[in-house]
């Protein structure tokens, strides 16, 4: 699966997630980010009505998630829904029309605290 995954990537980069119905939570640097021509990259750290976390509460839940594979979903676990969880602890889509705007997705926001929870509790339990 990683050999067709990784094809699909390079060659449907915009869209290569929602032909697998799986993603994986990755770090690359933004040079490295394939945009397709005309389109606009925008930072939308104003867009949502949640109040931030802590610099250190969204660098624990990144590095949690960080190489963590998912079923990718548009309307309930896609990559908004990632951003909003590292960065106010709730996971939101506000790109699909139709759909309210800053409502919690619970389903998502459940998966992830999930994964940040279980990891929370091993550093507990084995102090590192």
């Amino acid at each position: 699966m990683t050999k067709v995954s990784g094809y699909l990537q390079a060659a449907f980069p915009v869209c290569g997630d929602l032909l697998l119905g799986a993603t994986k939570i990755r770090r690359v640097p933004l040079a490295q980010v394939t945009v397709p021509r005309g389109a606009r990259i925008t930072i939308g750290n104003n867009v949502h009505a949640g109040k931030p976390s802590s610099v250190k509460k969204m660098r624990e839940r990144l590095d949690v998630l960080l190489d963590k594979q998912f079923g990718y979903d548009l309307f309930t676990f896609n990559c908004e829904h990632f951003a909003t969880y590292v960065r106010y602890g709730q996971a939101v889509c506000n790109q699909l029309p139709g759909r309210a705007k800053d409502k919690e997705c619970e389903v998502a926001t459940e998966k992830f605290d999930d994964i940040v929870m279980s990891a929370d509790i091993s550093r507990e339990l084995f102090k590192f």
